[in-house]
């Protein structure tokens, strides 16, 4: 262990003042952090950006006014709030940083700066946290009772079937055999083919043709055949519609794909911009606590000097 004594310049009306700091391994032995103070500062943060945000609230629906007709659109009111939320958010850093250096009672600048990021740094986890907590605790209990229901629901029906069932004489080989018999054509010959076998037959025939290989030329044939004897045109004319009607669906796929790729490209877009600018936000919040923190230590030296004088 070390004491060193350091003689300040002489004050007005005073003599000299001898400041003595004792050092250990060359290593500070006093706090450079108070967390009591940075929990007061976020405290406050949070406090403001609470009473800022109801604020704002109030402002933006106080604008709306139906029987009037002079409701402001949904892009202003979001471009308002945006905006809203970018300054609240600012001054209740700012803020928050200010108190928790002003408490810590730090005289360096940079030790005040500090105070004020670790008060922003916590801030922002506490909201997100309590954001994603609150809004995943509604979906999912949300959906947790909706699967309650629907399972409960399933139940009642299942016990409540089988003794109706039962009672009525049917058994599941009875109903198998009935849904057989549905399925099996009674006139297999397309001449003489009922328009609702026809339809069962030719969307068999399509999901064979879809999926190519040897198979495909066959049932696009049998598809044609029945084609021209249900509709009484001939061969040609029916393989004609036949290809129309490919032509068709394929445009009607392609212009899915293509839906789909530009609402991708657009929700990567939008994501995009919102990531940029939750960044610039944040941003800008380190910013503002960072500089709060700067003010209370410039403050604190200036009530300092003011004392000693």
């Amino acid at each position: 262990m070390s004491t060193d004594t350091y003689a300040a310049p002489p004050l007005r009306g005073s003599g000299v003042l001898e400041t003595t700091t004792t050092t250990e391994g060359h290593s500070h032995i006093h706090r450079r952090i108070s967390w009591a103070a940075i929990f007061g500062g976020v405290i406050l943060a949070l406090a403001i950006q609470l009473v800022l945000s109801l604020l704002g609230a109030g402002i933006g629906l106080g604008t709306v006014e139906t029987n009037a007709g002079s409701t402001p659109s949904a892009s202003s009111l979001g471009i308002g709030a945006g905006i809203w939320w970018v300054i609240s958010s600012c001054l209740a850093i700012a803020a928050g940083g200010y108190v928790a250096a002003w408490l810590a009672g730090v005289e360096i600048r940079f030790d005040g700066m500090l105070h004020g990021l670790v008060t922003w740094g916590i801030t922002t986890l506490v909201t997100f946290w309590l954001l994603t907590s609150a809004i995943g605790g509604i979906i999912g209990g949300g959906f947790s009772a909706l699967g309650s229901v629907t399972s409960a629901a399933g139940s009642g029906l299942g016990d409540a079937a089988k003794p109706l069932a039962q009672a009525a004489g049917v058994s599941p080989d009875m109903v198998r055999q009935q849904a057989e018999a549905y399925l099996q054509l009674a006139n297999p010959d397309p001449a003489t083919m009922s328009p609702q076998d026809a339809q069962k037959v030719i969307a068999t025939e399509l999901v064979t043709y879809a999926g190519g290989g040897g198979e495909a030329a066959a049932a696009k044939e049998r598809i044609i055949t029945i084609m021209a004897a249900q509709m009484k045109v001939s061969h040609d004319e029916a393989a004609q519609r036949f290809e129309d009607g490919q032509a068709k669906l394929q445009q009607a796929r392609d212009k899915a794909v293509q839906t789909a790729k530009d609402t991708a490209d657009a929700s990567a877009s939008a994501a995009s911009r919102t990531s940029f600018a939750g960044f610039a936000v944040l941003l800008l919040g380190a910013v503002a606590a960072a500089v709060g923190g700067s003010l209370a230590v410039q403050r604190r030296l200036r009530v300092t000097q003011r004392v000693v004088r």
